[in-house]
């Protein structure tokens, strides 16, 4: 098992083509459908995990690129400013840009908490009753300068709550909202995503999937807790909404949390996709698509994409001459391309287009070497 420049590439490659299939999947309006948010969710973290763990593994399939990786990895290492490379400058000002947007965040994050700590506190016993119901590690904060519910913290997670008048069904069917968030572990994916979102500053598919993540984990939240329960329970979850919308307006999200409101279209969706009936197709996408999915991660692993081609003349007349010059610990089967070149009665093993060392003629009888093609030099 290692990791090279190639297998980064192809998981970049990975992660980004998932990133393109969510946010056409959202714009076409399947996301609606029952299910297909957690579906979606599921990938977005499958890809992600792809993105963080680029390996190759010593038994997979190598695929042989001897044009686009070659002329990549030329272009890259040409000098462009001294000794510095296009390649290095590139990576220079990728780290600088991702560290921008990560300081950016942090600096974001902790007005936010320092607002949120000026706030005046209040007491409210009905809250607290009804907070009595739902056990669990979390602290609770009412305020008059909240505008809508929301949860933050990732080892101490607090619920802040507005001071408003609602009945006990609706505090209940907020509580219920919230303690599903800190349940599933919302806000670690969140900052997970986010991250992901700061390493790749660059591309615009990153930002862009920053709504639709956040989408896809309140549509997953709104499942778990009303999705599956009877019409009263939904119709009692939708007005509880409603009726919080209505002092959603100039409020102010918090960064990195779960507030129960969101925009105009995201409620829409998360309307709709509460009251998308449960279909046999549906039901067989969520047995199905998780299964799936996780074989086409696991499968991404069995292929390493690697540049591969011949020596040029020079590098073939400067070859050294002499033994083992490469560790072969791992097994000459598994190395990329192969040949022997025939050189003043000398057999030179070149591997990936380097050379390894000389072969007796012992050797070349040994399955290890009698299917490499031998190049004889001159001809």
């Amino acid at each position: 098992m290692s990791i090279s420049a190639y297998s980064i590439i192809v998981s970049v490659l990975y992660y980004n083509i998932c990133l393109i299939a969510i946010a056409l999947l959202r714009r076409s309006g399947l996301i609606r459908a029952k299910y297909v948010s957690a579906l979606l969710l599921y990938l977005t973290l499958l890809a992600a995990l792809r993105l963080v763990t680029p390996v190759d593994l010593k038994y997979a399939l190598v695929i042989r690129s001897y044009r686009v990786l070659p002329a990549l990895e030329r272009a890259l290492t040409a000098p462009l400013l001294g000794p510095v490379s296009i390649g290095q400058l590139i990576l220079m000002l990728w780290g600088a840009g991702t560290l921008f947007f990560l300081v950016r965040d942090l600096i974001k994050q902790l007005r936010f908490h320092r607002e949120v700590r000026r706030m005046l506190s209040v007491e409210d016993e009905q809250i607290a009753r009804i907070a009595a119901e739902y056990p669990g590690r979390y602290s609770i904060k009412i305020s008059p300068g909240i505008a809508l519910p929301f949860v933050a913290g990732f080892f101490r997670p607090v619920i802040y709550l507005p001071a408003i008048a609602l009945s006990d069904e609706e505090w209940r069917n907020i509580f219920r909202h919230e303690t599903q968030h800190i349940r599933s572990h919302d806000e670690w994916k969140k900052l997970f995503f986010r991250l992901v979102r700061a390493l790749f500053w660059w591309n615009p598919l990153a930002r862009l999937s920053e709504e639709d993540i956040s989408l896809l984990i309140e549509l997953q939240c709104d499942e778990r807790v009303a999705g599956s329960g009877d019409m009263d329970m939904q119709e009692s979850y939708l007005r509880t909404m409603m009726a919080l919308m209505r002092h959603y307006i100039d409020a102010k999200e918090p960064a990195m949390a779960s507030p129960m409101i969101g925009s105009q279209t995201q409620m829409e969706i998360r309307f709709e996709a509460l009251l998308a009936p449960v279909t046999r197709r549906s039901v067989r996408m969520r047995r199905v698509v998780p299964p799936v999915l996780l074989a086409l991660f696991l499968a991404s692993y069995l292929m390493i994409w690697q540049p591969a081609g011949f020596p040029d003349e020079e590098e073939l007349l400067s070859a050294p001459v002499g033994h083992e010059t490469l560790d072969l610990s791992s097994g000459i089967k598994n190395a990329g391309d192969k040949f022997i070149l025939y050189d003043e009665g000398e057999y030179k093993l070149y591997i990936d287009g380097a050379y390894a060392f000389c072969l007796d003629e012992a050797m070349l009888e040994t399955p290890d070497f009698s299917n490499l093609p031998i190049i004889y030099k001159g001809e």
